[in-house]
């Protein structure tokens, strides 16, 4: 039963023009490294996202990484994950420039 809701939303999602929605449920996430591009989930997620999502994620880092607070630190290093991916992804456009520093 809940396959069957499932088909059904991304079926009507898909006729009212939301991409490729019922086969992105099912397709991983690609990096299109040429273009700096992410495809994932039916969305387009352009360089210039990355490089502000980067940008996001390294002001929350060091904010919580000054804290001395046990959560704080925690969060913090979710934060340093999703920055040094975005970096690593980022050094494979740029060849190895610093693009990826942050």
């Amino acid at each position: 039963m809940a396959q069957g809701r499932e088909d059904l939303i991304y079926s009507l999602a898909k006729s009212m023009g939301m991409g490729n929605a019922q086969t992105a449920k099912y397709t991983a996430s690609k990096y299109n490294a040429e273009t700096g591009t992410i495809y994932c989930n039916g969305h387009v997620i352009t360089k210039a996202t990355i490089e502000q999502a980067k940008a996001y994620f390294t002001t929350q880092y060091r904010k919580l990484a000054e804290k001395d607070e046990e959560g704080a630190k925690e969060l913090s290093a979710f934060y340093e994950v999703a920055m040094e991916s975005i970096g690593m992804m980022l050094e494979s456009t740029a060849g190895g420039s610093d693009a990826a520093s942050g």
